[in-house]
């Protein structure tokens, strides 16, 4: 018999175990990892596939698959795309133009900052998913729409894209209004273009941008 003051210790494995009635976190990040495997979609790959009559087509035929509605349902419940003041960024252009021209000018959006893996995406007045899928598959990150006024992607796409596709880019681009004066000394030279980052981003804001990959 244990002494009142001392409780038997669970083992090991108990504390993975989910509570009685809740789903399994591992499952549900299992799931998140093949991605959104519903059931429409498993249907089209059978029949695609040409499995509709073997074995382990009917074995993914009868998985309880969640329908596209109740995805679409869950993800959309409560959340609103967040709005971004370009003023108060600063595009990297390298990130910019991580994107295809032909994509960014087609769907008129401005990828402004890469964050790790994700891509943060500055769309005209909605996301467009067609867009967000071009995006990935161009680039192998993951996307975050953001929603701007449409003239400040317009005024971005003609500074990214001035003087064609073999122009030469500067560092970092304004997202606020400036002359275009301004805009070609800063995108002038390899020089000038590296003073302009270095006035962007290393002397200005709370936190200072630091370089990496340099000695």
């Amino acid at each position: 018999m244990w002494p009142f003051s001392r409780k038997p210790k669970r083992p090991p494995e108990a504390a993975h175990k989910p509570r009685a009635g809740r789903p399994d976190p591992l499952l549900g990040q299992t799931l998140l990892a093949e991605g959104p495997v519903t059931r429409e979609f498993l249907k089209k790959q059978i029949a695609v596939g040409g499995k509709t009559d073997t074995y382990l087509g009917r074995v993914l035929a009868d998985t309880a698959g969640v329908t596209e509605a109740d995805l679409f349902d869950l993800l959309a419940r409560d959340y609103r795309v967040p709005e971004i003041d370009l003023k108060q960024c600063k595009v990297n252009v390298a990130a910019a133009r991580s994107v295809p021209r032909d994509i960014a000018l087609k769907y008129k959006i401005v990828p402004i900052e890469r964050v790790g893996d994700l891509l943060c995406v500055a769309f005209a007045e909605k996301p467009i998913p067609n867009a967000i899928e071009a995006i990935r598959r161009a680039t192998g990150l993951r996307v975050k729409a953001l929603l701007c006024p449409p003239h400040h992607i317009m005024m971005l796409l003609r500074r990214l894209y001035a003087g064609g596709p073999s122009a030469p880019a500067a560092q970092a681009v304004a997202a606020v209004p400036i002359s275009e004066d301004e805009f070609n000394r800063a995108v002038g030279g390899a020089g000038r273009a590296e003073a302009h980052w270095e006035s962007l981003h290393a002397s200005r804001g709370p936190l200072r941008a630091v370089r990496v990959g340099r000695k």
